[in-house]
């Protein structure tokens, strides 16, 4: 897994010059497992976007570690993405694949997301989201993420 998120990354900053919008910024995350302990996290965003009137579509991936709360694992994300817009903002869905660094090893598994983002400038954009992991590991079977962040558009 770790090797395909890095390939992904070379991948992502290789083709940004031909994309239409390549971005990249932070966000503030509340993980709320299902059963388990709670944690904060801070994340690093990377990602392409390419647009087609109202609607867009693209690719990201993440690393996130642990600022605090009871638990204490890293994350990491590779998701596919589509927005439509709605004047002001834009809805968000994504999907994609999920790791956790536990201590104990790593568990994988799948995500779905929603959300909406808003231009704060010609090149910040906002985002607040949801996010919904689906482990295989049953003592992380399911954890609801809480986002918020910034991106610079380059």
């Amino acid at each position: 897994m770790k090797q395909f998120i890095f390939a992904a990354v070379c991948a992502v900053s290789g083709t940004g010059v031909l994309a239409q919008d390549f971005y990249a910024g932070g966000t503030l995350d509340y993980a709320h497992p299902h059963s388990g302990d709670a944690q904060t996290v801070g994340s690093l965003v990377g990602g392409i976007g390419w647009s087609q009137g109202r609607y867009g579509y693209g690719a990201e991936v993440e690393l996130g570690g642990h600022i605090g709360g009871d638990a204490d694992y890293g994350t990491q994300r590779l998701r596919g993405w589509g927005t439509y817009d709605l004047g002001r903002v834009a809805g968000r869905i994504a999907g994609g694949i999920t790791e956790y660094d536990l201590n104990a090893g790593t568990a994988s598994g799948y995500n779905l997301g929603v959300g909406v983002e808003t231009a704060f400038s010609d090149r910040v954009t906002l985002r607040a989201e949801f996010i919904r992991d689906f482990m295989e590991d049953n003592s992380t079977a399911a954890v609801t993420t809480t986002r918020i962040g910034a991106f610079y558009n380059f």
